[in-house]
């Protein structure tokens, strides 16, 4: 069976965990965190990549990434790939080092950023590390507090989705409260309906058309029976000749939805209303201008979009699950700055 493909979206923030293998931990001396870390930072310099958050466990790497246009997958390959060569030179060892592949969940930064903060930092605590978030040194739970810096760490953006003027207090209370169940399951295995995202309508909604996930067994009747009830216009009359402003509003609506939840194309909905593909054009340009409250993915409570099918998207816009050899530092990066044409920026705040 083939492995999902993980979903690239450039600027986008993920929730990252690689694991260790079951023979051996990540890390077994102070050392190796000081190694791990500095080929963190150079991979975020070069790749102009973000850290929100990050916690060691002795098995476990788990990280708040917000990356710019160089892949998850190509940011972790550079850093785990130096890391397990680094450590088999000093053990004289060889062979796999990471368990399987790493996880990386697509998250809506403006309403799971903070959660996924606070769940990072409360690791030690649910894995039975410590007692204390605070009395873990291996997290980023300090800096949050003002007890430290780290340069390769940003926090302004987390911070800057506080309310109160004292963010470093607001956010030690944040903390005293532990994560909740449902937030818990979230992360640790993404969302019902697709294990590879968590977020809100809203932020589907302002994805690359390409990248959305909508449910399956929505049909372009439905649609149409969806936006006439809504309207209050009869079926028959969008089937018909009239141009009544009611009804080729309903058209346009129609025509809108049906391509973008890639249910049909303007064509075949064209042909299914017995219009003009340019007339139906027309009208959607015009009636998203004076009418815009409609033409939201949201709008309409029967087609509001939901994770949870594959789609069929150019390559350029997904990495597939696969090994690769190892490459060159510059090899690997050599994509830093230079964002796809079709990429989108889905982040909470701009650069620090």
């Amino acid at each position: 069976m083939s492995r999902r493909q993980r979903l690239h979206v450039p600027g986008g923030t993920y929730y990252v965990v690689q694991r260790g293998s079951t023979t051996r931990p990540i890390f077994s001396q102070h050392t190796d965190y000081q190694l791990f870390e500095r080929l963190l930072a150079t991979a975020l310099r070069r790749t102009g990549a973000r850290l929100h958050a990050y916690c060691w466990t002795p098995d476990a790497i788990h990280i708040a990434l917000q990356i710019d246009s160089v892949s998850v997958g190509r940011f972790m390959q550079g850093i785990t790939s130096r890391y397990a060569r680094s450590i088999h030179e000093r053990a004289a060892e060889s062979g796999h080092f990471f368990r399987q592949r790493y996880k990386a969940i697509l998250i809506d930064p403006d309403a799971y950023l903070l959660k996924l903060v606070r769940y990072i930092h409360h690791l030690p605590v649910i894995e039975g590390l410590s007692a204390d978030p605070a009395a873990y040194p291996f997290t980023s739970h300090g800096t949050y507090l003002g007890r430290s810096e780290i340069p390769w760490l940003t926090t302004r953006t987390a911070l800057r989705l506080m309310n109160g003027c004292d963010q470093n207090s607001e956010y030690a209370e944040l903390m005293s409260q532990a994560p909740l169940h449902e937030e818990r399951t979230l992360f640790e295995h993404g969302s019902k309906h697709d294990a590879r995202i968590v977020a809100s309508p809203e932020f589907l909604e302002n994805l690359p058309r390409h990248l959305r996930v909508y449910r399956s067994k929505l049909t372009l009747e439905q649609i149409i029976q969806t936006v006439t009830c809504r309207l209050g216009v009869d079926r028959e009359h969008v089937l018909s000749n009239s141009r009544q402003r009611e009804v080729t509003l309903a058209r346009a609506l129609i025509a809108w939805y049906a391509t973008e939840r890639r249910v049909a194309t303007l064509s075949e909905v064209a042909r299914y209303l017995r219009r003009d593909p340019s007339t139906l054009s027309v009208a959607v340009s015009r009636y998203r201008l004076c009418r815009p409250e409609l033409f939201k993915l949201t709008a309409l409570h029967d087609v509001v979009p939901l994770a949870q099918i594959h789609l069929q998207v150019p390559e350029p816009q997904w990495e597939e699950e696969v090994e690769v050899e190892e490459e060159s530092e510059e090899a690997l990066y050599s994509n830093a700055g230079h964002t796809t044409a079709t990429g989108v920026r889905v982040g909470a705040g701009a650069r620090r």
